[in-house]
């Protein structure tokens, strides 16, 4: 069985109850969440073997961090402990003309503050042939950059495939600070994953993004010339409400564009959404799908999370499956 190992930093997500505001009376829900960790849970939850690593605090809120991930069958073995705290961020949904709002307070976790060396590397990649991160890794310290790159070159020497995801976040870096880290990783990336939108402007390709479907294909083109990445994948989110937005995905064969169907969806909970398109367009090339069959299953994974309270995605195939052919939200009897 092929095994997939994901890098970076779980937190603890703190949101008020729906229709609250952050830091007013009111109760609110926990629950543990991050961009590698989501990908990794989906997953495993697709019958891929999967693991996490991670440094957590050696206390109860890195005990339940560990359960989280061990319920739903993910590899923990190289969590290494140590370190003050565990990252933790507030997340207030929005609703209509209002936003959904993110609050970090992760500076000096036990996952930012550590280092190459706290890391079993060898044991990492024992029996991996898959290795994904995210950009919001290298975004969380100033020693993360070379550690993801350090990461990503042992990764390519061992023969392992990588995924990176750019999933470029605001309020950790500006995108000229992206653009510098990004660009030492992707010539040792296999699988680009990126909205479109954000992937033009951080990287800054000059794409011409007034027809959607064009720019979708032009920016294909521009990152498999820039740096030899062998497979892209594209995703486009138009937001109508909070509450309402439409999804979808394409790939390109580097002789066709290939979309998934388009979707109109309502909202739950958005997080996680492009963690769950990673890891089902992943799983299905792990499996050997061709890549129209990959981009449906992951805008289907995407789509279907937007239904699921959490960061996760718990889903399994046949849903994933269903929804890419056409599925329409009726009762299952």
């Amino acid at each position: 069985m092929s095994k997939i190992v994901t890098f970076g930093e779980i937190m603890l997500r703190i949101s008020p109850e729906d229709g609250y505001r952050l830091f007013t009376d009111g109760r609110a829900r926990l629950c543990y969440g991050g961009s590698e960790a989501n990908v990794a849970a989906l997953c495993a939850q697709l019958g891929v073997d999967a693991a996490f690593v991670t440094r957590l605090p050696d206390n109860a809120a890195g005990d339940g961090a560990v359960r989280h991930l061990r319920q739903l069958s993910v590899d923990v073995s190289g969590i290494v402990r140590g370190g003050d705290r565990l990252g933790v961020y507030y997340y207030e949904k929005g609703a209509g003309v209002r936003p959904a709002q993110c609050v970090y307070d992760r500076k000096g976790s036990s996952f930012a503050c550590s280092s190459y060396e706290d890391y079993d590397v060898d044991g990492m990649f024992s029996h991996a042939d898959h290795f994904h991160l995210s950009g919001i890794t290298p975004a969380l310290s100033g020693k993360m950059p070379d550690i993801c790159l350090r990461l990503i070159r042992e990764a390519k020497e061992r023969g392992l495939t990588v995924s990176y995801d750019l999933n470029h976040r605001t309020k950790l870096w500006n995108a000229c600070e992206n653009r510098s880290v990004t660009e030492t990783l992707l010539p040792y990336t296999d699988v680009f994953i990126a909205n479109m939108y954000q992937c033009n402007e951080v990287l800054n390709l000059g794409v011409d993004t007034s027809s959607e479907e064009r720019a979708c294909i032009a920016v294909c083109r521009e990152i498999m010339k820039r740096y030899g990445t062998k497979t892209v994948a594209l995703t486009v989110r138009k937001t109508f409400s909070a509450d309402r937005n439409g999804f979808y995905g394409m790939t390109f064969d580097k002789e066709n564009a290939l979309f998934s169907r388009k979707y109109e969806t309502g909202i739950v909970d958005r997080v996680g959404s492009g963690d769950a398109f990673d890891a089902a367009f992943i799983s299905s090339v792990i499996k050997g799908y061709d890549l129209q069959t990959a981009v449906e299953y992951g805008a289907a994974a995407a789509v279907l999370k937007h239904s699921i309270e959490g960061d996760v995605a718990y889903l399994t195939e046949d849903e994933i499956k269903n929804a890419a052919n056409g599925g329409d939200g009726r009762v299952s009897r």
